[in-house]
């Protein structure tokens, strides 16, 4: 189903990545004060589920052929690029106030981008489906 929406429109592949980055990083702009309701170790969820949603989203400049040769090749690249992620927003909080950069957020990035590439790899099998094809 996506794979003749992203031949049709090859820029669509695109689209849900940066999204999530943008919204990802309109929240990395909101002060310390402003976020006193996410504590520890609710924050480090809500970064790895964050990060693996941009995985998931990022899985999908791949074309399926890419997935089927290249399994780990490919997984390496989407995990790469997810903690290159975190390190940028990593880096723009550390310009807004009340804000810190933590070496835990991107771990926790990391096992986000490990799970969606994990995630990913589990249902390419079932691309057999009408939804997954």
């Amino acid at each position: 189903m996506f794979d003749s929406l992203f031949t049709r429109y090859p820029l669509f592949r695109y689209i849900p990545t940066f999204l999530c980055l943008a919204i990802l990083f309109r929240t990395s702009a909101i002060p310390g004060t402003g976020m006193t309701w996410l504590v520890p170790p609710y924050d480090k969820l809500m970064h790895g589920f964050a990060y693996m949603m941009v995985g998931i989203s990022l899985c999908l400049w791949f074309k399926n052929n890419t997935w089927d040769t290249h399994k780990f090749r490919t997984a390496l690249i989407v995990i790469f690029c997810v903690v290159l992620c975190g390190v940028a927003d990593e880096f723009h909080q550390s310009f807004v106030p009340g804000r810190t950069v933590s070496a835990a957020d991107l771990c926790a990035d990391l096992v986000g981008g490990i799970l969606a590439s994990g995630f990913y790899l589990a249902i390419k099998p079932w691309k057999r489906f009408r939804f997954f094809k």
